[in-house]
């Protein structure tokens, strides 16, 4: 999870220890904590993991280019929503993957962004 996001994202490493990591960008820390061993015990991870929407927090992070970012997602376990999927609000592109443990993220990327893409 650690790598996924420091990497996928642009998080720096700002503490961590065995059993949690904390990741902070310019305007955002992530706390990432190891579930006790007791409860690991109970959980089903899968390969692609299984996607959990039913939680009250969905993150969103304002990313360059979606389709740049696809591979990177993949090869750290995560997956992202195929194209036909996304929408538009708010002047940007929007569309859910997953990471690793399968928790719903949402990727969004500034409309301007694709304009200036397809000029060049």
């Amino acid at each position: 999870m650690h790598a996924f996001y420091a990497t996928c994202f642009k998080m720096d490493v700002a503490d961590e220890a065995e059993d949690y990591c904390v990741l902070e960008s310019e305007s955002l820390t992530l706390s990432l904590v190891a579930v006790p061993k007791r409860l690991a015990a109970t959980i089903h991870l899968s390969v692609p993991p299984s996607r959990r929407d039913q939680v009250p927090v969905k993150l969103a992070f304002a990313v360059a280019s979606i389709v740049v970012l696809r591979p990177l997602v993949a090869e750290l376990g995560g997956s992202i929503d195929p194209a036909k999927a996304q929408w538009e609000f708010r002047d940007s592109i929007h569309v859910d993957g997953v990471d690793p443990e399968g928790n719903v993220i949402q990727l969004l990327e500034p409309i301007t962004q694709i304009i200036s893409q397809t000029r060049q």
